[in-house]
C-alpha cells in the first residue's frame, strides 16, 4: 500500500489558458489609443501656439510685409527676400486688421491649419488603409516634430499640409463610393483655394487627377466625367492665375535678388547633373530631413524612417493597392520634375516638403504595420503596437517639455519682445520713438516689434514729427559696440532743449557662432523734465 501511494502522481495545478484577443477587442483598443494620440497631437499644437514665444527673424520678415502693405500691395513682390501664397498673406492681413498684431493673432492662421490638417489626415488615413496602419500613420502625424512646430510659426507650411491632405481625402472618398458625386464637386470647388493658399499643393492636385483618371474611365458615367474635367479645368485656371501673379512679381527688380538668394539658400534641394553626384544627392535627400517623421535630421538622420517608408511602398505593391501608390508617390515625382527645372526644391527641408507629409506618414505607418503583422498571434502583436504608441506618446510629451523649456527661437527675440511690451506700458500720449538698427540680415525681428508701434516710430527720418511731442525714446540696436554714432546722430537731430531722463545699455549674446553680439541703447529724453511724473526705466534684461 505504501509503495502504491508513493507511486501515485502528486496533483498538479492546471494552468488556465490565456484567452485569445478577439479581432473586435483588438480594434476597440486600437481605436482608443488612436483617439488618445490625436488628442495629444491637438494638445501639442495648442501648447506650442499658447507658449507665446517671440516672433523670430524668419517670421518677422513675412510679418513686416503684412503690416506695412494693404491687400493690393501684398500681390506684388515681397520685401525682406520673402515669398508666400497670396491667399495666406490675405488671411494674415485680415487677422491683423481684426485681432491686432500680437504673437497669438499673427500665428492664428497657421495654428488653425495645423489643427485642421491633423483632423483631415485622420479621416484620410482611416479610409484608405487597414486599421493598424492607419492608427500608426495618424499617431506619427499627431506627434511629428515639424507639423507641431509649424502650427505655432507664422509661415504657410501647415497650410501646405492641410491643403494637400484635403485634396487626397476627397479623392479617396469618391473612389471608394463612385455613386456619390459630392466629393468631385468639392474637389472642383476647393482646388482654387488650395492652390492660392499653398503653392506646392499643385503637385498633389496633379497627382489627384492621375489617381482619379482610371476610375473615371472605368465608370463611364457622364456626370462623373464632366465633374472630373471641370476639376482639371479649375486646377489649370487656378495654377495659371497663380503663375501669372508670380510672373508679374518677377518683373519687379528685387525679384532677381530673391531668386538668386533662394537658389543659393536651397541649392541642396536641386539635383546635380553629374550621375555619381546625383546618386549621392538622392540618397542624402531621402535619408535626411525629407523623411523626418516623427523625427529625424539631415546627414542620414532619417535613415530608419526612410526604410519604413520603403517597406510601406513594398507592402502596398504586394497587396495590390497600387492606386494608393499612385496617389502618394506622384507628388514626389512632380516635385522632382520641378526641382530639375529649378523651380522648387526637392526635399531640401522638412518645412518645404509639408505637402508631401501626408504621403510620408501614411507609407511609414503602412511599413510599420507590415513589420508588426509578422507577429502572428494577435495578442502579442497588440503588445508591440501598444509599445509603439507609448513611444509616440512619450515623444509627444517630451516635445512639449522641450518647447516649454525653450519657447523662443532666438535670445534676442525674447529680449526685444519683453522690451516692446514694457515700452508699450510706459508710452504716454505724445511720446515718439526714434529707432535705428543697422544690422544686415539680423534686424527683421527688431524691426517687427518697433513697427507694431505704428506711426509714432520714425525709422529713417527726423526723430520728432509733431510739435506736441513731449518725450522721445531713442532706440539704437547694432552689432557694433556700442552704437554711439547712431545715438549721437539722433540726439543731434533733436536739437537743443531736450533733457536726458533715462538711459540703459544692453548686450545680447549670440544664439549661434554665425551671429555676433547685439548691443542696444535705449535713451529717453524729454522737452521739459518737469512734465514727466515718473522716470521710465526698462528693466528687462536679455
Amino acid at each position: 500500500m505504501a509503495s502504491a501511494l508513493e507511486a501515485a502522481p502528486l496533483p498538479t495545478a492546471v494552468a488556465s489558458p490565456i484567452p485569445e484577443l478577439s479581432r473586435r477587442e483588438y480594434l476597440r483598443k486600437l481605436h482608443r489609443m488612436t483617439a488618445w494620440l490625436i488628442g495629444l497631437g491637438l494638445l501639442a499644437r495648442a501648447f506650442r501656439y499658447l507658449l507665446d514665444g517671440s516672433i523670430w527673424n524668419d517670421e518677422a520678415a513675412v510679418a513686416l510685409n503684412i503690416i506695412r502693405r494693404d491687400f493690393e500691395g501684398l500681390t506684388h513682390a515681397l520685401d525682406e527676400l520673402q515669398v508666400a501664397p497670396i491667399l495666406f498673406l490675405w488671411a494674415e492681413r485680415a487677422v491683423l486688421l481684426v485681432f491686432g498684431s500680437s504673437e497669438w493673432a499673427m500665428r492664428l492662421v497657421p495654428f488653425l491649419f495645423g489643427l485642421a490638417g491633423l483632423i483631415v489626415f485622420w479621416d484620410f488615413a482611416r479610409r484608405v488603409v487597414q486599421p493598424t496602419a492607419a492608427s500608426l500613420a495618424i499617431g506619427i502625424m499627431a506627434v511629428a516634430r515639424w507639423p507641431v512646430l509649424m502650427s505655432g510659426t507664422l509661415k504657410p507650411y501647415t497650410a501646405d499640409l492641410f491643403c494637400a491632405t484635403l485634396l487626397m481625402a476627397l479623392a479617396v472618398r469618391w473612389r471608394q463610393r463612385p455613386e456619390r458625386l459630392w466629393p468631385l464637386v468639392a474637389l472642383m470647388c476647393v482646388v482654387p483655394f488650395t492652390l492660392g493658399m499653398s503653392y506646392p499643393t499643385v503637385f498633389v492636385a496633379g497627382a489627384v487627377s492621375v489617381y482619379l483618371l482610371p476610375a473615371i474611365w472605368q465608370q463611364r458615367d457622364k456626370r462623373s466625367a464632366v465633374l472630373f474635367v471641370m476639376y482639371n479645368a479649375m486646377m489649370l485656371v487656378s495654377f495659371g492665375a497663380v503663375f501669372a501673379l508670380v510672373l508679374r512679381q518677377a518683373a519687379d527688380p528685387q525679384t532677381a535678388e530673391l531668386k538668386a538668394f533662394m537658389r543659393s539658400y536651397w541649392a541642396h534641394g536641386f539635383p546635380p547633373s553629374h550621375p555619381f553626384e546625383f546618386v549621392w544627392w538622392f540618397i542624402k535627400i531621402h535619408t535626411g530631413r525629407l523623411m523626418s517623421f516623427p523625427y529625424g535630421d539631415g546627414h542620414g538622420g532619417s535613415t530608419v524612417t526612410f526604410l519604413w517608408f520603403l517597406t510601406g511602398v513594398y507592402a502596398c505593391w504586394k497587396s495590390g493597392n497600387r492606386s494608393l501608390l499612385v496617389l502618394c508617390l506622384t507628388p514626389f515625382a512632380l516635385n522632382f520634375v520641378a526641382a530639375v527645372a529649378g523651380q522648387y526644391p526637392y526635399g531640401a527641408c522638412t518645412r518645404l516638403s509639408m505637402h508631401l507629409s501626408p504621403a510620408i506618414c501614411l507609407l511609414i505607418g503602412i511599413g510599420l504595420a507590415h513589420l508588426l503583422e509578422m507577429v502572428g498571434d494577435l495578442r502579442k502583436r497588440f503588445v508591440w503596437v501598444k509599445g509603439t504608441f507609448i513611444l509616440l506618446a512619450a515623444f509627444g510629451v517630451g516635445e512639449m517639455a522641450v518647447d516649454a523649456y525653450k519657447p523662443h527661437r532666438e535670445p534676442y527675440g525674447r529680449w526685444i519682445q519683453r522690451i516692446a511690451r514694457q515700452l508699450d506700458r510706459q508710452l504716454q500720449p505724445g511720446d515718439e520713438i526714434a529707432y535705428r538698427s543697422p544690422i544686415p540680415g539680423q534686424r527683421e525681428t527688431f524691426d517687427w516689434y518697433m513697427t507694431r508701434f505704428g506711426e509714432r516710430v520714425s525709422f529713417h527720418g527726423p526723430p520728432v514729427t509733431h510739435a506736441e511731442t513731449r518725450r522721445v525714446w531713442l532706440i539704437v540696436i547694432t552689432n557694433k559696440e556700442p552704437g554711439v554714432k547712431e545715438e549721437a546722430e539722433l540726439l543731434a537731430a533733436l536739437g537743443s532743449g531736450w533733457v536726458s531722463i533715462a538711459r540703459t545699455e544692453y548686450v545680447i549674446q549670440p544664439h549661434s557662432l554665425v551671429h555676433s553680439s547685439i548691443y542696444c541703447t535705449i535713451h529717453c529724453v524729454a522737452r521739459d523734465p518737469g512734465d514727466v511724473k515718473t522716470h521710465p526705466v526698462l528693466q528687462s534684461g536679455p
